[in-house]
């Protein structure tokens, strides 16, 4: 990445050409598609940070980061430009730094800055139940709004806004969290890849990383997301729910429980149990020396099975970013989970 040069708002392409003049021996300029970050500087700006440049990096785009400052007194809006890309290939990096008043002014900003004729692709960290005046100008112009359910303060408040932007406006939504999920939705779909003892699941237990980090606090989304994903694929109707994560449905229950890995992320699953109403357990856990691999153990009164591995795939920095931008379309499994969530959310269990 390029040193950072603070320019005047009208003065980011001709400076972005002259940095590109400089590189031109050296770098090829590539770029897929837009990418719009909004954040409020807090803790977890760093984090963002990062994993946006570990897209960039990854999948060539043109982002430009938006940072809000709530808690400043002096109303601001600065713009910055640099180039990212370690390799041969990089791309285009514009920061917009607002404060007070100035935030209406962001939307005039970065539009002209919007490369035409390619996707556009919306980062919302923060919470979208929360009212912010920048929201709905931004996701006017987005192909695809992505959501990051760990800054939500209610789960249930989460889950209904980004399901009425849904239905209200057509755009394609995506959520970190649930891209955070996918390996083990596919590890519990190969397991009844027949439909052999599906309808005879009673019991699930699934147990979740509760080390937090300043960058994750909210640590019981991705045990949430997999069991309303579980539960509403299964029809199973909710009952009730206690604020130690145990649920009761009509004829089935769940149970969230916690665990501490100091080397595996904040909130990352670790292990999911599943039983069934003849005793067939099916036990999966990752394992500790490979945290993207996971140990099957199917076992009966009767007989026990040979273990096998499942690789969920590798838990790097960014990594769900990169599957929820290039995934097409929104999840109609995503939706139908968002909906079941707020029966089971409903005490604000997060």
């Amino acid at each position: 990445m390029t040193t950072q040069q603070i320019v005047d708002p009208e003065k980011i392409e001709p400076e972005l050409i002259r940095i590109w003049e400089g590189l031109a021996k050296e770098k090829m300029r590539a770029c897929l598609f837009n990418l719009i970050v909004f954040n409020k500087l807090s803790k977890r700006t760093d984090y963002i940070r990062n994993i946006v440049q570990k897209v960039s990096e990854k999948y060539p785009c043109r982002v430009i980061f938006i940072s809000s400052d709530a808690e400043s007194k002096t109303p601001y809006l600065k713009t910055a430009v640099s180039v990212v890309g370690d390799g041969n290939i990089a791309c285009d990096y514009i920061d917009i730094g607002v404060s007070g008043p100035d935030l209406q002014r962001v939307p005039f900003v970065l539009l002209p800055h919007i490369i035409p004729d390619l996707p556009v692709s919306l980062l919302w960290t923060e919470d979208p139940s929360t009212e912010h005046d920048l929201f709905e100008p931004l996701t006017k112009l987005a192909n695809r709004v992505i959501f990051d359910s760990e800054s939500a303060d209610s789960l249930l408040a989460f889950s209904q806004k980004v399901s009425k932007l849904r239905a209200d406006t057509g755009v394609d939504t995506a959520d970190l969290n649930w891209a955070r999920t996918e390996g083990w939705r596919d590890l519990i779909a190969s397991l009844f890849r027949s439909g052999e003892n599906l309808d005879k699941l009673v019991d699930v237990r699934i147990t979740y990383n509760a080390r937090p980090t300043e960058s994750f606090c909210h640590l019981k989304v991705q045990s949430l997301y997999l069991l309303s994903w579980i539960s509403s694929r299964l029809n199973w109707t909710f009952k009730k729910a206690t604020k130690t994560l145990n649920f009761t449905f009509e004829k089935h229950n769940a149970e969230i429980h916690t665990a501490d890995w100091e080397k595996l992320g904040p909130g990352t699953i670790i292990s999911v149990d599943l039983a069934t109403t003849d005793n067939l357990l099916y036990q999966c856990s990752r394992v500790r020396t490979q945290y993207h691999r996971v140990s099957i153990q199917i076992s009966s009164p009767e007989k026990c099975e040979l273990p096998y591995q499942f690789i969920l795939g590798q838990t790097a920095t960014g990594q769900s970013l990169v599957k929820e931008i290039i995934n097409k379309g929104t999840s109609e499994h995503y939706l139908q989970m968002l909906k079941n969530l707020e029966q089971l959310d409903r005490d604000r269990l997060c």
